[in-house]
């Protein structure tokens, strides 16, 4: 038969284990606060000095860094130029505190533009609104094969959208002077702008040549009108009238676009609004003057353990080599 082991006498015996081990424990927390106490009171001076450089030299800091900002610049890429768009802003922000190449812009200061980025401006709506069933369909056909948020975001699908804008950011105010300079650099392009004059020639003859045939059409249905009046209208007319209004509906919202996409024109890289000097906190920006100080004070204890812990095992080995001998 199995012999009992769970005698009163070890329960005694585990319990006195358990509770010396948490008295134990008690005991050295309760050391430990007290020599942390002793420690602040013997270093109650160098603290309060550690304390207020901290605080002073991360007001310092603070000043030293200024503010950061974020400017906006929403622009149309005009002449299929959204590729060359994109790859400038990155080259802008290649050169970023490089004098001289800002200077040659009219931006006096490299704190005007410490980063430069170009998303676009995501219109899913107006992308699919526009006469091209080919985008429409294009876009249906993926969506039906993935996540219409991720499609939507997509570069590829991104660089398709009208509107884009320029983040760039400053660390001082920035004006409509740093706005202009970079706007100069993005038009600055020889063949762009031959391809400028190409499509402005050809958007020029396209609305001339859809006037006339408003004209055509206008005179269709004057033509028609006087015909109602003399009532000498036959039926089978009302159908190709139907078309004729149609036709004469669609030049005219073309001609719409068509007159505003001239106006666009004008430049290679069109700017439109602009949102300048957006406060944009970071993480640890305008904080040194707290951090700092805690960076200080955590030093120097941190130092003062080490230099502790370094003399204890110094003096446990003077002990051990005392004994030995």
């Amino acid at each position: 038969m199995a012999e009992n082991t769970n005698s009163p006498y070890d329960k005694e015996l585990d319990f006195n284990y358990v509770s010396g081990k948490v008295k134990g424990y008690f005991t050295k927390t309760g050391d430990s606060f007290f020599n942390a106490v002793q420690f602040v009171k013997r270093n109650i001076i160098v603290l309060v000095i550690l304390f207020i450089a901290g605080v002073g030299f991360g007001y310092y800091k603070d000043y030293k860094k200024g503010p950061y900002f974020k400017n906006q610049i929403f622009v149309i890429p005009n002449f299929k130029s959204v590729d060359y768009l994109y790859s400038q802003a990155d080259f802008l922000n290649s050169r970023v505190g490089d004098s001289t190449f800002f200077s040659n812009l009219g931006i006096n200061s490299t704190k005007q533009v410490r980063k430069v980025k170009v998303e676009p401006v995501v219109d899913i709506y107006d992308f699919v609104r526009e006469n091209d069933n080919l985008k429409f369909q294009i876009l249906k056909l993926m969506a039906d094969n993935g996540d219409i948020n991720k499609i939507m975001e997509d570069d590829v699908t991104s660089k398709n959208y009208k509107f884009h804008v320029i983040n760039y950011y400053s660390s001082e105010w920035s004006t409509q002077q740093t706005v202009d300079g970079i706007m100069k650099f993005l038009n600055n392009d020889p063949f762009l702008e031959s391809m400028q004059k190409e499509w402005t020639k050809n958007m020029e003859i396209k609305i001339a040549a859809n006037d006339t045939l408003l004209k055509q059409i206008d005179g269709i249905l004057d033509s028609y009108a006087k015909k109602m009046s003399g009532n000498s209208v036959v039926f089978n007319e009302e159908k190709a009238l139907d078309e004729v209004l149609k036709e004469k509906q669609k030049l005219v919202d073309e001609q719409a676009r068509n007159r505003v996409d001239l106006v666009n024109y004008s430049k290679i890289i069109k700017d439109g609004s602009a949102v300048l000097n957006i406060n944009e906190p970071t993480l640890l920006r305008g904080k040194m003057k707290m951090i700092y100080p805690v960076v200080f004070v955590a030093v120097f204890v941190l130092l003062a353990w080490f230099l502790s812990f370094y003399k204890r095992q110094v003096n446990k080995r003077k002990i051990v080599i005392t004994e030995n001998e």
